[in-house]
């Protein structure tokens, strides 16, 4: 039988990010968790991508969930070398691990009806979870979410969800970031109503009054991808049909540099006419360091990815052709990669 859900995530045995052990190993009891107690088919596809061959081996560095007559839990690893071959022609910048190949890998591998792309580090609500659960997901929609950054200090602890709740910092909403002191359910809807008015302003408002603008030498672009789609940290989550991710062929893998590739999955998704459909809850991420800030907006090589997504996505916007840059292989289908079953 297949499973209603597939969870897609990606990592390996490192501290990305400063304490990633800690971050994986919550996310993962307690979506489990959540999954057994609330009866839903499902699986968790871990991609353990370029291990570090010294450090302790994946299976050991996280106290994985047991697989159960419902939710099953299975690690699929990209060998050392697999890396080095993706890297070796200088077309990809050699960071230690390449998101969304490896996200390809475990979207390309799953089984599940829905397949969930997220991050490692991400909490649900319940709520959230058994709507994903339901019954009346759409075949042509793609599932985006809110996301709420929260810190708890560097304790491991398995924090309560007022402590995540008190801990909140900002949040991400379509097109902006806001500040959070404290997360509640009414802020959240007073962000969102605020949002609405402020994307109006951009997308129509500016329109109209463009050329006022430009006489004082302010130049906005209304047509900004992330005003029309929810672009905002969406490789934090992302649902879409299982077929609809094959027609797509996954995400985009030739970047040379893995930011906003997420973005211009979602304007693939988008133009290829499928509805957008924001969860009611958002989802929950704990604060840590990045290897890529995507504020950075003098750093030149960073500049030059945004306008390139920029771009493809614009031009997609157009003309209302999807711009799919990969081959029928995406997800490194054609090799046949160590699979552990918990």
């Amino acid at each position: 039988m297949r499973p209603k859900l597939s969870f897609v995530m990606v990592g390996r045995n490192d501290d990305y990010g400063g304490d990633f052990r800690s971050r994986l190993q919550l996310c993962v009891i307690r979506l489990a968790d959540q999954l057994n107690r609330m009866q839903v088919q499902a699986e968790i596809v871990f991609v353990n991508y370029n291990p570090i061959t010294a450090g302790e081996p994946i299976e050991t560095f996280i106290k994985w969930p047991r697989s159960t007559e419902n939710v099953k839990v299975k690690v699929v690893t990209v060998p050392n070398e697999v890396h080095a071959d993706l890297t070796s022609a200088g077309q990809r910048k050699p960071v230690p691990v390449l998101e969304y190949i490896a996200k390809n890998v475990g979207i390309r591998r799953a089984s599940g009806e829905f397949i969930v792309s997220m991050n490692p580090d991400i909490l649900f609500l319940d709520e959230t979870i058994e709507q994903l659960a339901s019954t009346s997901l759409d075949l042509r929609t793609y599932y985006r979410a809110d996301r709420v950054d929260y810190r708890i200090g560097e304790s491991s602890e398995d924090p309560t969800w007022e402590k995540v709740y008190n801990g909140s910092i900002c949040c991400y909403l379509i097109g902006f970031r806001y500040p959070m002191k404290g997360y509640s359910p009414l802020k959240l809807v007073a962000l969102r109503a605020f949002n609405r008015f402020r994307l109006f302003f951009h997308l129509k408002f500016i329109h109209w009054f463009k050329p006022v603008f430009a006489l004082v030498g302010w130049k906005p672009n209304p047509h900004n991808a992330e005003y029309h789609f929810h672009c905002n940290v969406s490789g934090d989550f992302i649902m879409m049909h299982r077929t609809i991710w094959h027609q797509l062929k996954g995400n985009p893998e030739r970047s040379y540099v893995a930011l906003h590739t997420d973005a211009k999955m979602v304007v693939m998704a988008g133009v290829s006419g499928l509805a957008e459909v924001v969860l009611p809850q958002p989802i929950f991420h704990r604060d840590h360091q990045r290897r890529f800030d995507a504020s950075e907006k003098h750093n030149a090589e960073l500049r030059e990815v945004y306008l390139k997504f920029q771009s493809d996505a614009q031009e997609m916007m157009r003309s209302g052709d999807i711009r799919i840059d990969n081959d029928d292989h995406w997800g490194l289908s054609e090799l046949k990669l160590p699979m552990l079953d918990l």
